[in-house]
């Protein structure tokens, strides 16, 4: 998943000293594209990265230089070339990259900040940073999903930030450099969305292995069960929110959106109907019953399976056990989010 997030909980926590690396334009076979961020902190450590290790170190360093000087700095990195001076060495990416590094202080990390707090609640903020045409940079601002818009630069009257300020992403997000076509700027687009939530819905032991895989992939996870023996911390330490109580109850007071992911799998036939019932005509980004396609067909009433219901959850992996399943739903959950971004 997105590095961003792990980078924004540490700007909102840390006062060690920070700088932010941005790939904001990849040439060629590259191990991340553009919008890829890593965070570098005072003592040299690192939230993200930007490559399988070759760059990592060189940025470091950069690193301390930039936030001694106070001001952003662009670097470029050839690895398409293979002899032994050169970053392609072992790489096997081949390609060139533009590195942004920009020191998080003053009014960068306010904003930083401010993103922090619209993703938080499901908002998306499509950054929007200006550039002249030899990559100096310029105004930074950023337009929120509801409309509002922060940072710096008075450069509305575009037509591709009207654009983009009516667009909401769900997973279809838009990054990389752009050129003005009424002036030689160039703007780098970077679109973050909120961290996907997954809802499971059943604390049996097969969500166990799927809430701790779900949550170490990027997933904001929620846990949701009638049983408090079952649905606890300690059954589900990797769990973001458990919720323990009367499902009818509990639904109706869920903020489902469409980015959200649910994943049914109490286990108990009445309570799956409910649930499938519930949800059945909401617009979510992913919905997967646990069980074969005839259970589903029998929870519906012996209705057709609408086509944005997974059944039977998860890749056709031939999975066997909780730990396989978990790692067949987990699969077409970023399946289906790659797919959209391809797709778009």
């Amino acid at each position: 998943m997105d590095d961003i997030h792990r980078i924004l909980d540490v700007v909102a926590n840390s006062k060690n000293a920070k700088v932010l690396a941005t790939i904001i334009k990849a040439e060629g076979s590259a191990y991340k594209k553009e919008g890829a961020s890593m965070l570098i902190l005072g003592d040299k450590t690192r939230v993200g990265m930007l490559s399988a290790g070759c760059l990592e170190e060189d940025l470091v360093e950069r690193a301390e230089q930039v936030w001694a000087a106070g001001e952003p700095l662009i670097v470029h990195f050839d690895m398409s070339e293979e002899d032994d001076l050169s970053w392609g060495q072992g790489v096997g990416c081949n390609g060139v990259l533009t590195v942004l590094l920009e020191p998080v202080k003053g009014e960068l990390e306010r904003n930083l900040r401010t993103v922090k707090k619209c993703l938080d609640v499901k908002k998306s903020v499509t950054r929007m940073k200006r550039f002249t045409k030899r990559l100096e940079p310029r105004e930074d601002m950023y337009i929120v999903e509801d409309g509002r818009v922060f940072g710096t630069g008075d450069f509305m009257e575009q037509g591709c930030i009207q654009k983009l300020r009516n667009k909401n992403p769900l997973y279809d997000t838009e990054k990389g450099i752009k050129r003005d076509e009424h002036t030689s700027d160039l703007f780098f687009i970077h679109q973050m969305v909120p961290k996907p939530c997954l809802y499971v819905f059943g604390a049996g032991e097969d969500a166990k292995p799927l809430v701790s895989l779900a949550a170490g992939t990027g997933f904001h996870v929620t846990v949701i069960d009638w049983r408090p023996a079952l649905c606890h911390n300690g059954n589900f330490p990797k769990a973001n929110h458990l919720i323990v109580g009367v499902l009818e109850e509990v639904m109706e007071g869920l903020s489902i959106t469409q980015r959200d992911f649910i994943a049914i799998m109490t286990h108990s036939f009445q309570k799956d109907r409910t649930i499938l019932h519930k949800f059945k005509n909401t617009d979510v980004f992913y919905k997967g019953v646990l069980g074969p396609r005839r259970r589903t067909e029998r929870l519906l009433g012996g209705a057709k399976i609408p086509e944005d219901i997974h059944s039977p959850i998860g890749l056709p992996i031939g999975a066997q056990g909780p730990e396989e399943i978990a790692v067949s739903i987990v699969g077409e959950m970023i399946k289906k989010m790659r797919k959209q971004r391809s797709a778009s």
